[in-house]
Parts: C-alpha cells; sequence; structure tokens
C-alpha cells in the first residue's frame, strides 16, 4: 500500500482548455454572429420580397383569329349585356376552392324525400364522371354503371374498360360504400345489324343460354348484386328473345340473390311483356325521349306525355319492381347542325349565359327551354331536362305510388335535383329549395388550339319559381341570374403543317443534354417547361438552352399540384422559378404550364382555379394536344409511334415529352426519331411563340438592373450551401454506416479479460465526490458499504456543499470507521477527487459519484482485473435506475445502445474514451504517472483515461460490473448535463489530439471519431434529416398527383440509403441487446423516438457546446441530475459469471 506522504496534485491547477479569461474572443464572437444573423434576415427579408413582389410581366400581344376573339368578347362583356350587377374580379377568384355541384352539408346522411329508393345511372364518360359519383354516393341506394356492351349477332360480352383512371376512382368510390349500396352494372344490350336483318340474325334457344352463362360469370367473378341489361336501342321483335335471355338469367340466378335488370324506353312495348316480367326483378323506364337525326326541336319529357305514360305503366308494372328514370341533361338544336347535340345542365347554363339567353319553363310542357343566336350567325334552340322538370316528375310519381327513382344521368344533373330528394324536401318551400344554383365544378371550353386562357370564373345562379297551388307542380321558373362555370378560352392553331416541340420537368444533367444535342444538329427550336429545383442543381443547362435559341418556361419551383397549394404558395412557386430563370438567362419568360396538369385543360372547377394567378401575372398558359406517355417505360419507337400518329390524324400541334422526372433514356432516343419522321411528312418546327404570333423578345423579354444581380446572387448562395448539403448527406450516410460496420465489428472481436486469480482482493479506496446530494448520498453511500469487497474504506469528498450533505455524512461517519470524511472549498469535481487521493493509501481505488448505487459485487468484478499490471483502469457498467419518466428511458436505451457498445468496440484498440465517473477503477500508479485529475476539462473523467491510455496503460470495461445512476428527468438539467459532457468531451479531444499523431489506437479511432462523428456529423445530422424527410415528402405528394410517376434516381437512390443508415442503427442497438441480455428490451420500442427526437436534443447540445468552446465561455460543476432515488437504497443483485 502507497502512503500519502509528499504525493497527490493538491494546488495543481491550469486553464481550462477553450477558457478566454479576458473575454474578447468572446466579444468578437457575440459581435461576429450577431452582425452575420442580421446580415442573414436582411437577406432573407429582401429576397423573400423580392419573390413575393414580383411586379406584372409584360402584357403578351396576341393576334387571336376572328372567330376567338369573337368569344372573348362575348365573354368579357358578358355581365355588362345582361344588364347584371358582374360580380368583382376580387371576389370572384377569391374562391380559391371554388363551391361544387353538391347540394347543403344538411341532406348528407339523410334519405329521400318519400319512401322511395333512389339509382343512378353512371355513364362511362366523361372522365370527371367519379365527381358527380363522390359527391353524391352517399343519398343513393343503387348505382347502374354503364360498364358492358354485347352484341346480339355473335354474344361477345365487352367490358369498356376497367382500368382508365377515371374508372379506377369510381371503382374506389364504389368499393367504401359496398356494403349499402346495390350494384347493378349496364349492359347495352344492341345490334350491328339494321332492323331487317335482325330478326334471322338472332341467337338460337343455344346461343340465348350461352350469352346467359356468360353474362351470369361474369356477375359472380365481380360479385355484382345483378345485371342491368339496357334494350331500349331494339326493335319490339326481339321480345320473344329477351324474354328467353331473362328467363335463363333467373334460373341461373336463383339462390344467389342476384337481381335482373331490364332499361326499357317509357313509350316502349318491352315491359308491356307479361313473360318478360315474370322473369325481371326490376324494370328500369327512361322517362324521357331521346332526339334523333332531323328531329325538331321540342320537349324532352313533357309533363303531359309522361304523366299519362306513367299511368299506363303503373298498371301493368307492379311498383316495388318499377324504377323511373328522371332525365337530367339537355338538348342543343343548331340551325347549322343536322344532328341537336347533348348537354350537362352546367353546359347548357354555360351557353345560355354566354349569348345572353336564360332558360324559361314552356307552359305547354312544363319543360326548361331558351333560344339564341351565336357569334357565328346560327340560331340554337335549347330543351332542358332539370330540378323543375324533375321535381314536377317526382310529385306525379309520388301521387301515384311509383316504387323507386334513378338519376340518368349522374353527371349532367342540375344540382336542384339532390335538394329535391332531400329526406327534408317536403319542409322547404320549392322556391326555397331551388333558389341557389352552384356549378362552380364545371369547366367549359371555347376555340381550339393548346394554349389555354381563362375568361371567366364562375358566378351562382339564382332562379325564382312559382307553383299552381291545385296541382301542386312547378308552372313558372324565372332565372335572376344563370349560373356560370368556369370558362377557358383555347387557341393557338398556327399555321397548317406547324408543330411545336416541348419539354417538361428538367433540367436532367443526363437526358437534357442529349436533348439538346439533337434539338442543335437538326437546327429544331424547342420549349423547355423547366421545374426551379432541377435549375437551381443544373444552371448551365437552363442557360445552354437559352444561348441555343430555345424558349423557357416556367414549370413551378417545386411541381407541387396547385389545385392543392394555397394561393401564396402557388405564388411563390412561379415568381421563384421566373426569377431563377432571368438571373440565369438575363431575360423573363411569358410561358406557364401547371404540373400534373392535363393536356386538353383543366378537367374541375379546382383545377381551373389556379389558373387565375398565371394569367393575372401575364403568363401565357400553355397546354399541349400530344402526349406521349413516355413515364410509363415505354420504348423510344413507341414514343415517336404515338407523337408522329397525332400529328398526322390532326389531334394537334404542340407535343409534350419529358426530359427529366426519372429514365428519359428512350425519350433522348425518340427525339431525333421524331424530328426525322415529321420533316419526311411535310411537316416544319417552330416555337411555341410562333404559333401564337409572338416574337420572341415578347416571350422572353430581356431584363437587366440590380434585381436580376441581386437575384442571380441569391440564387448562387442557395445553391451554394444546399448542394455541400447533398455531399454532405452522402457522407454522414456513408460514415455513418461505416461506423456501424467498424464497431460491430471490434465488439465482436472482443474477448474479455479474464483475471488469472478470481480470488484477488487487495485493499481498495472507494471515492466519492459530492455537492450538494443529500437526497442521493445515503443510498449511494449505503450500497458501497453492503459491498461483498472484504478489504474497504471510503472517503467522501465534499467540494463545499451549501446543503446538508456534510452533516449528514458526519453522522455516517461516527457510526462506521470505514467512512471518512474531507471538505474543501467549492473548487470543482477535479479538485474533491484530487485532494481524496491525498489522503487514500491504496494501491487501488473505486470512483463513483454521489448518486450512484452499485451492485454488491460490482467493486470485486472491476479490482480483480489489476492482478495484470498492463491494466491502468476498469470501466463498469452504468445503467439508469430512475425509468419512470419517457426522457431517462431514452437515455437508459442510449447507455445500451450507445456508450456500453462502444467501449467494447474501442476495447480491443485500447481506445476508449472514458471511464465513467459513476462507477470506474483506477491503478492509482497509473493515475500518478497521468498526473492525476485535471482542471483543463469539465470532462475529468475522460482526461484522465485518456492520460493513462497514452501513458502505456490498458483500459478495459467489466460489463457485469453493474451501478444504477440517476438520470436528468427533466430538460433542463439534461441539456445541462450534455453540455457539461459534450464541451469536456470537446475539450479532451483537443488536449490530446497528440494521440492521433502518435499512432494510439485513442487517438486514430476514439479521438478522430469525437471530432468528425461526435462533433461534425452530429451538427449535421438535423440537415440529413431534413433532406430526407423532404426528399420523403416530395414523393409523396409527387405519387398523390400522379400515382404512375417513376421515381427520379437521385430520390431513390437517397431514400435508400436513408433507410440503410436508420437501419444500421436499429441494428447495433438490437446487439447490444444481445451484449446485455438482462436488460428491459422493452426499451428498444422507443428507438423511432430516440432517433428522430432525443437525438435531436444531443445535436442542440452540440450546437451549444461548440458555441462554448469558441465563445470561450465554459461552465462550473454543478450537480446536473433532479434527486429522484432520495435516500432510499437501491437493490442490484450481484452478477453472475
Amino acid at each position: 500500500m502507497h502512503s500519502n506522504t509528499g504525493r497527490g496534485p493538491r494546488g495543481r491547477t491550469s486553464l481550462p482548455i477553450f477558457f478566454d479569461p479576458g473575454a474578447k474572443r468572446r466579444i468578437v464572437v457575440g459581435v461576429v454572429g450577431a452582425l452575420l444573423i442580421a446580415a442573414m434576415l436582411l437577406w432573407c427579408i429582401s429576397f423573400a420580397l423580392s419573390i413575393y413582389l414580383l411586379g406584372k410581366l409584360p402584357p403578351p400581344n396576341i393576334t387571336y383569329d376572328s372567330s376567338v376573339a369573337a368569344v372573348e368578347a362575348s365573354e368579357r362583356r358578358l355581365p355588362e349585356q345582361n344588364g347584371e350587377q358582374a360580380v368583382t374580379p376580387s371576389i370572384a377568384w377569391g374562391q380559391r376552392r371554388p363551391s361544387t355541384d353538391a347540394p347543403p352539408p344538411s341532406r348528407r346522411g339523410n334519405g329521400p324525400a318519400s319512401s322511395a329508393r333512389v339509382y343512378a345511372y353512371l355513364p362511362y364518360w366523361p372522365e370527371w364522371n367519379y365527381v358527380s359519383l363522390s359527391e353524391n354516393i352517399r343519398d343513393l341506394d343503387g348505382l347502374l354503371p354503364e360498364w358492358y356492351e354485347i352484341q346480339l349477332s355473335n354474344g361477345e360480352l365487352r367490358s369498356l374498360g376497367f382500368n382508365a383512371p377515371h374508372q379506377l376512382k369510381v371503382a374506389q368510390q364504389v368499393a367504401g360504400r359496398r356494403g349499402a349500396l346495390t350494384l347493378l352494372p349496364v349492359v347495352d344490350v344492341s345490334s350491328d345489324l339494321g332492323p331487317g336483318q335482325i330478326a334471322a340474325a338472332l341467337p338460337d334457344e343455344e346461343g340465348v343460354e350461352s350469352i346467359a352463362r356468360t353474362l351470369v360469370r361474369e356477375a359472380e367473378d365481380k360479385q355484382y348484386d345483378g345485371l342491368c341489361l339496357d334494350v331500349s336501342s331494339l326493335p319490339s321483335r326481339t321480345d320473344e328473345m329477351l324474354a328467353r335471355l331473362f328467363r335463363d338469367l333467373k334460373a341461373l340466378f336463383k339462390g344467389t340473390g342476384r337481381q335482373t335488370c331490364l332499361v326499357s324506353t317509357l313509350d316502349g312495348d318491352a315491359w308491356m311483356s307479361s313473360v318478360l316480367q315474370s322473369s325481371v326483378d326490376k324494370i328500369v323506364v327512361l322517362g324521357f325521349q331521346e332526339p334523333g337525326v332531323g328531329s325538331l326541336p321540342g320537349p324532352l319529357a313533357a309533363q303531359d306525355w309522361f304523366t299519362q305514360n306513367i299511368s299506363a305503366l303503373l298498371k301493368g308494372v307492379p311498383p316495388e319492381k318499377l324504377v323511373v328514370a328522371l332525365g337530367s341533361f339537355g338538348y342543343d338544336w343548331a340551325s347549322d347542325e343536322i344532328m341537336p347535340r347533348r348537354l350537362s345542365y352546367a353546359e347548357a347554363a354555360r351557353l345560355a349565359g354566354l349569348n345572353g339567353a336564360k332558360f324559361h319553363l314552356d307552359p305547354t310542357s312544363l319543360n326548361s327551354t331558351t333560344s339564341f343566336s351565336d357569334q357565328a350567325g346560327s340560331r340554337h334552340q335549347l330543351w332542358l331536362l332539370d330540378a323543375v322538370s324533375a321535381y314536377n316528375q317526382l310529385a306525379t310519381l309520388d301521387r301515384r305510388g311509383a316504387g323507386a327513382v334513378a338519376i340518368w344521368p349522374i353527371t349532367d344533373v342540375d344540382p336542384g335535383v339532390w335538394r329535391i330528394l332531400h329526406g327534408n324536401a317536403r319542409k322547404i318551400r320549392p322556391e326555397a329549395l331551388l333558389r341557389e344554383i352552384s356549378i362552380g365544378q364545371y369547366v367549359g371550353y371555347d376555340g381550339e388550339g393548346a394554349f389555354q386562357k381563362l375568361i371567366r370564373a364562375p358566378e351562382e345562379g339564382i332562379r325564382d319559381v312559382a307553383t299552381d297551388p291545385a296541382s301542386r307542380l312547378i308552372i313558372r321558373q324565372d332565372y335572376v341570374r344563370m349560373p356560370q362555370p368556369y370558362t377557358i378560352l383555347r387557341y393557338g392553331v398556327g399555321r397548317p403543317q406547324t408543330v411545336a416541340l416541348t419539354f417538361d420537368d428538367g433540367p436532367d444533367p443526363i437526358y437534357t443534354p442529349e436533348i439538346l444535342a439533337s434539338l442543335k444538329a437538326r437546327q429544331v427550336p424547342a420549349a423547355f417547361f423547366v421545374i426551379g429545383k432541377n435549375v437551381l442543381y443544373n444552371p448551365d443547362l437552363v442557360q445552354r438552352a437559352a444561348e441555343e435559341g430555345h424558349e423557357i418556361g416556367v414549370h413551378t419551383f417545386f411541381h407541387p399540384a396547385l389545385e392543392r397549394t394555397s394561393a401564396w404558395r402557388e405564388k411563390l412557386e412561379l415568381n421563384a422559378t421566373e426569377r431563377l430563370i432571368a438571373s440565369l438567362t438575363g431575360k423573363q419568360t411569358v410561358l406557364f404550364r401547371s404540373p400534373y396538369g392535363r393536356s386538353e385543360g383543366p378537367l374541375l372547377g379546382d383545377e381551373a382555379a389556379p389558373m387565375h394567378l398565371p394569367e393575372q401575372s401575364g403568363y401565357i398558359v400553355v397546354g399541349a394536344n400530344i402526349v406521349a406517355p413516355d413515364w410509363k417505360g415505354i420504348s423510344a419507337k413507341e414514343i415517336a409511334a404515338i407523337v408522329t400518329a397525332g400529328v398526322k390524324s390532326d389531334s394537334g400541334n404542340v407535343i409534350v415529352l419529358h426530359d427529366a422526372g426519372g429514365n428519359r433514356s428512350e425519350t433522348a432516343k425518340a427525339v431525333p426519331i421524331i424530328i426525322d419522321a415529321l420533316r419526311r411528312e411535310g411537316f416544319s418546327f417552330v416555337s411555341l411563340g410562333a404559333l401564337i404570333g409572338m416574337p420572341p423578345d415578347q416571350v422572353m423579354p430581356t431584363e437587366r438592373g440590380l434585381g436580376v444581380t441581386f437575384d442571380a446572387l441569391s440564387f448562387k448562395l442557395i445553391r451554394l450551401v444546399s448542394v455541400p448539403l447533398h455531399w454532405i448527406f452522402w457522407a454522414m450516410v456513408v460514415a455513418g454506416v461505416g461506423r456501424f460496420f467498424l464497431v460491430v465489428g471490434l465488439a465482436h472481436l472482443r474477448r474479455r479479460h479474464v483475471p488469472s486469480d478470481p480470488a484477488y482482493a487487495p485493499a481498495v479506496t472507494v471515492l466519492i465526490p459530492a455537492y450538494c446530494e443529500e437526497e442521493t448520498i445515503l443510498g449511494a453511500l449505503s450500497a458501497v458499504l453492503k459491498s461483498d469487497y472484504p478489504d474497504l474504506r471510503v472517503i467522501v469528498a465534499d467540494d463545499g456543499s451549501t446543503d446538508g450533505t456534510y452533516p449528514m455524512m458526519r453522522r455516517v461517519q461516527e457510526s462506521d470507521p470505514r467512512v471518512r470524511i474531507i471538505r474543501q472549498c467549492n473548487r470543482g469535481k477535479f479538485a474533491a477527487l484530487n485532494h481524496a487521493y491525498t489522503l487514500a493509501d491504496t494501491e487501488f481505488v473505486v470512483a463513483i459519484d454521489a448518486d450512484t448505487v452499485v451492485a454488491p459485487d460490482a467493486i470485486r468484478l472491476l479490482v480483480r482485473h489489476f492482478q495484470d499490471p498492463r491494466i491502468g483502469a476498469v470501466a463498469g457498467n452504468v445503467k439508469v435506475g430512475n425509468r419512470d419518466r419517457l426522457l431517462s428511458r431514452l437515455q437508459a436505451l442510449e447507455y445500451v445502445t450507445s456508450q456500453n457498445i462502444d467501449r467494447r468496440a474501442a476495447e480491443v484498440v485500447n481506445g476508449m474514451l472514458v471511464v465513467p465517473g459513476a462507477i470506474g477503477a483506477w491503478r492509482r500508479k497509473a493515475v500518478e504517472d497521468a498526473g492525476f485529475y485535471s482542471s483543463q476539462t469539465l470532462a475529468e473523467d475522460a482526461d484522465l483515461t485518456v492520460s493513462v491510455i497514452r501513458k502505456g496503460y490498458r483500459v478495459i470495461f467489466e460489463e457485469e460490473a453493474m451501478a444504477e445512476t440517476d438520470a436528468p428527468a427533466g430538460l433542463r438539467p439534461f441539456m445541462r448535463q450534455r453540455l457539461r459532457w459534450l464541451l469536456g468531451m470537446m475539450q479532451t479531444g483537443w488536449k490530446h489530439r497528440g494521440a492521433i499523431v502518435e499512432g494510439r489506437g485513442v487517438g486514430l479511432m476514439s479521438i478522430s471519431e469525437l471530432f468528425l462523428l461526435g462533433v461534425v456529423m452530429t451538427l449535421f445530422a438535423p440537415f440529413v434529416d431534413l433532406i430526407f424527410a423532404a426528399t420523403l415528402a416530395d414523393r409523396i405528394l409527387t405519387f398523390l398527383s400522379d400515382p404512375e410517376a417513376q421515381w427520379t434516381s437521385s430520390s431513390l437512390h437517397m431514400v435508400v440509403a436513408y433507410t440503410a443508415f436508420l437501419l444500421s442503427d436499429l441494428v447495433m442497438a438490437a446487439l447490444a441487446f444481445r451484449f446485455e441480455p438482462t436488460e428491459d428490451k422493452r426499451l428498444l420500442l422507443l428507438f423511432p423516438l430516440q432517433r428522430f427526437f432525443y437525438r435531436q436534443l444531443l445535436c442542440l447540445s452540440t450546437y451549444r457546446a461548440l458555441v462554448a468552446a469558441v465563445s470561450g465561455r465554459l461552465m462550473r460543476w454543478r450537480k446536473a441530475s433532479e434527486p429522484t432515488a432520495g435516500n432510499k437504497e437501491l437493490d442490484l443483485s450481484p452478477s453472475v459469471g
């Protein structure tokens, strides 16, 4: 044993690492930091204002053809012509989410006005049919979707197609209501033969049975509730064959609960057959008349005609079998056309309003009608089935007790129809029920061409009606204001045999250069609609495209679906991209194409609404006529074939391809094929400006000035920051995964140090430094005194505590001679330990913290390793004892998954950075050689550990020597503790940086890792998480907007790499628990929270420590943990091993 004479470091002090005693560095850092922050804020505000407050672009000088100009003029002066008060632009355009055709929310969930069941006929087209269905499906009892057709001549059943995008949406909505919705798909039964030939060509009994079996098989495979055969177009001579067909269907459906259904005209005779009726569960009669070629204008369902036919129908058909289809459409008879054109209610209202007309109720037929002459001089007469006709028909059916009704079709309906089907309709007078009309989701078009101009916003219509008290029918209808939907003008047809080539989503560093090379070689102009974020990383490609004479257009900055973004976001998307283009090329652009935009133009009002901002800002909105689906991975030949076929068939003259957004190698190969093929056919390639008569200097006007220079510098700064961040992302992912393999590999290579004599137990002194520890010191001291170690003494070094720590220890000292209490003025933990070392008279020392509870066998397990004279220190296994709060449980997980597995790995190369102050054993000679504890760092334990290693000793880890410590349970003490730890570790690493050049493991591995991964990697860790989150969010938004969109290579690589990064952390955590089988594995459930929340606290602590190191403002030793254990003794069972 050593005596204490003449030994010890008392009085030995030096300035801490990084400390600035004169505070000069802190002042400089503070001033410089404040100036940088102020400059950054000023730049951010200035840049944001320059983007958001961008002025209007120069007005485009476009030459419209006469018909298009007339349409536009008519739209513009419509409110004034009608003598109505126009809706002010600010109000009309302010409806960022336009109102829909849906009735008031109060009708949701209620039944129809009477006990009648409500069906709806859903035609296969138009492609927005799913919108009408989604708005009203909850009010339907049954759905009759047009999904099939069958030819009687050959018995072939053909589906109209279930994979079209709009049909997939229909299927999704139907699936969501499947349990409450009777699904009876409509099969159009038709013949390609004339009436004179059809009788001979009808199938025989065997053929009819084959058709029936085909239909039943389809119904069973698709789990339909039945099938509805539409025979309204067949002549009466087919009745016998139909009777056989329905008889066979009825027999085959028997016992399945499936229904047979017949669709026939109201004034036809198919429903009159008693034989047919006996085999049909539902008879749908069309309560309207369809005009044919050469028919004269007239009502579609005159009220008298409807009443007479319904009366006759109900005499022959039981009400429970009957479904009366109420028409919800109109027809336009034009003087220059032999075939009237079918219209939806919204389109009929739009045309009437466009031409200054209003619908009124014909007093004889009680159907709505109007007439007008269009700009070309053609005379139009419109007849319409609307909510008024439906109201009168429902009143007739209600009085006669008809069974059910069907809205035919659901897509063209007057929105007032749904109000009169509402459960509370009978409580509301029709004057109020039908007054307000909104058709804001409909979009109407005029003109031709790929360019689009939004010329009218939706307006709510006002309708007055009056009823006859005797008949209770509506007999008068007056429109105070016709409802109006969005109206878009198409233009830009251009000269014959001219075509424009455009590209979306670029630039891409791989494919755009290939396309530019092909265009240059063939002297073909093109337009590139670029995404701002892609331009930011590939500015040279945009400059090259502009220099080579191509047009550059705006395709937004982040490629969002504009109908789902706010108005201010849309403005930033446009302005930022335009400013970026101008800063690179010195030219503005007036060309804009919407992301995910339908090439023919917006389908719904929600999609049309965002067009206002580009129009208001001076942009020309460019659509397309010919779109090859190059994003689907088709070959270059297929792309070229689609494009050339579209151009030659006069489908249009604006081609859109994609030069980015996925693998576009086939697109790049297709470009020269397309150019050469179309030139052989006599087509010439022109710019978009040429199609609409705009010179290049108006399409891309030159811009100079300080604003452009400021924007150029700003975007360059953003690029200079963002590009390195992407490199940092990859560096950190590689470093993180590499560290995983290194640490796990070394941890598995480690072989535990085995003492030669298990009974080895020399005298040991336990040192406990204490500062204001009255809540925990008794528990710590009691655990030490209960240790199974035979020759033990304890020194408690009180470092000037101001609470009851010292008096409490004095009482313990009086009761147990093994305990000695020393006291000094507050000088720090290092000084307290050094003072205790001067009084320790044993060769070996165990140091623990005052809030640590050691296991009974811990001291014995630690000290036995000192039989090996090469060992200078042994680290114990620290556990978190207070796991009653989330923060402390996260620390418990960290102790297992990070600190302890790192010690196992570091032991292999003798590179352990710290023997924990909570529990560690020291060879006194090694401590003396290392110079005792130093005042130069806040992490005195780490400083001493590295010093001992540099003196040639080994430091090992004894995982079975357990000790529990109280982790900070509150956020403030936790942050204070981590600041002290991290700053102390930085000080230690800086002080011992010489160990790197010495070639020691502690330098090459541990100190290098401390700086590169512990500091640098932690500093940038939040940015890596943000980059991944932004990449993933961008992909999710892209998928929601376009489910078929491909992954970009960079996005896919980032997601895969980050996932590997996360998995490496998770696997390391799982392996750590394998090393410690007695640990509570439920802690692993906290891994996501530790990874995405707890780690951010560590990053914040690293920032604070770095600021403290740079500024030279350090902290004193303070009690970091909150009192949690009190004076209770914590029971730790001895480890076995």
